[in-house]
């Protein structure tokens, strides 16, 4: 029998935030052991007409959908279609030979040198790649119409005239919008499948994942909620008109690698119970015992430049490395990821734990946001990790 917690200061730390009139509302779920030991739903979905939060509200994942990906790359690669140690170029051979920016005062974009090297598909996954990743890659990002493309494949070889900003696996550095395309155009080139139906067969129909995809029906879509923007002083909110888009700057329903999913925290939940369980979920084998550990194993290391002391790269997750009251209390080993929208979950596998919250708040602070630091924290208070 699972051991009875007091989760009761997760709830408070929301319900204080809502009051203040910063945070619109959050869904959140704590399992210990797949089974559910705290589930808190508060606010609004609408502030402004005054819609209550219900459980099955569907939130804009943004970034949370970059772990989504690996696990499509990782089905392939337990299948032995890819690997991940293969060269872009094996599947986009425009890739072999890439080149490196910078930009100058005035904003213009200039050739630095040619890259030393070719991108892998690890490179990616570690945000090791150089493709969209710093002043370089927003630029460019900036200038250039996602809607003009039609499929992944047309979108990530306009990537390849793209400049990098750095030569691969030279450092670390998050790509927000961009390299995870890449990954997710070559599940669909490997497997002869457009990525929203891979996505969808291999993920989340097996897990039950019923509320998550690109492209929602006409009744998921009357419950995705409002999004809302922070202010700069973080003390209000205000509300934006997104309509059906998955994130700004992308098309509605527009299909990417690196964002653009919608879900519910049932539904991340279950994905995350599925990395918990090593790759099985309900006695289904969704990935590999091998695969589930090469996404939280250390790969870039806190001597890594772009890297800090409490928490080393995995595949697209952060894996935390030391514990530190008041600054990083989750456990070493944990991991996991955020999303820009407000979106948070992890997973402790020496706790057997699983959290995921939900809002959708731009501005919020993605991976740094306070309300995620918080999640973490309050959970760990209350299983008795106290300082």
């Amino acid at each position: 029998m699972l051991k009875k917690y007091d989760f009761s200061k997760v709830g408070k730390a929301a319900d204080e935030r809502i009051k203040k009139g910063i945070l619109p509302g959050a869904v959140i779920g704590v399992d210990i052991g797949g089974q559910r030991v705290y589930e808190y739903v508060g606010g609004c979905s609408d502030v402004e007409s005054g819609v209550p939060l219900k459980k099955d509200a569907i939130f804009r994942l943004a970034s949370m959908t970059k772990p989504i990906t690996v696990a499509a790359a990782l089905i392939l690669a337990d299948r032995g279609k890819i690997s991940v140690k293969d060269k872009i170029s094996k599947y986009f051979p425009e890739y072999a030979k890439l080149k490196v920016g910078r930009l100058t005062g005035g904003g213009e974009i200039v050739f630095e040198k040619n890259a030393e090297r070719e991108i892998t598909i690890e490179d990616i996954l570690t945000h090791s790649s150089g493709i969209g990743s710093g002043t370089v890659g927003d630029e460019q990002f900036k200038r250039f119409d996602r809607a003009r493309f039609k499929t992944l494949s047309e979108l990530v070889g306009e990537y390849s005239s793209w400049y990098l900003d750095f030569s691969p696996g030279e450092k670390q550095f998050y790509s927000a919008a961009v390299a995870l395309d890449v990954v997710a155009a070559i599940v669909e080139l490997v497997s002869g499948t457009d990525y929203e139906t891979f996505v969808r067969k291999n993920i989340f129909e097996p897990l039950g994942m019923k509320d998550t995809g690109y492209n929602l029906t006409d009744e998921q879509y009357s419950r995705v909620v409002t999004m809302y923007k922070l202010s700069d002083a973080a003390d209000k909110i205000t509300r934006l008109n997104l309509g059906r888009e998955g994130h700004v700057g992308f098309p509605a329903g527009g299909i990417s690698g690196s964002s653009c999913l919608f879900g519910t925290m049932e539904d991340y939940s279950r994905f995350a119970r599925m990395l918990l369980g090593e790759g099985k979920f309900d006695g289904m084998e969704i990935l590999s015992r091998a695969a589930v550990n090469s996404i939280h194993s250390p790969k870039i290391c806190d001597n890594f430049a772009g890297m800090d002391g409490y928490s080393h790269w995995g595949y697209a997750v952060r894996v935390r490395n030391k514990t530190e009251y008041g600054i990083q209390e989750l456990t070493k080993g944990s991991y996991g990821w955020s999303g820009a929208y407000n979106t948070h979950f992890w997973v402790d596998p020496k706790l057997n734990l699983t959290g995921v919250f939900m809002s959708n708040m731009d501005n919020a602070g993605g991976a740094g946001a306070i309300t995620a630091f918080e999640f973490e924290c309050n959970v760990m208070r209350s299983l008795g990790y106290e300082k």
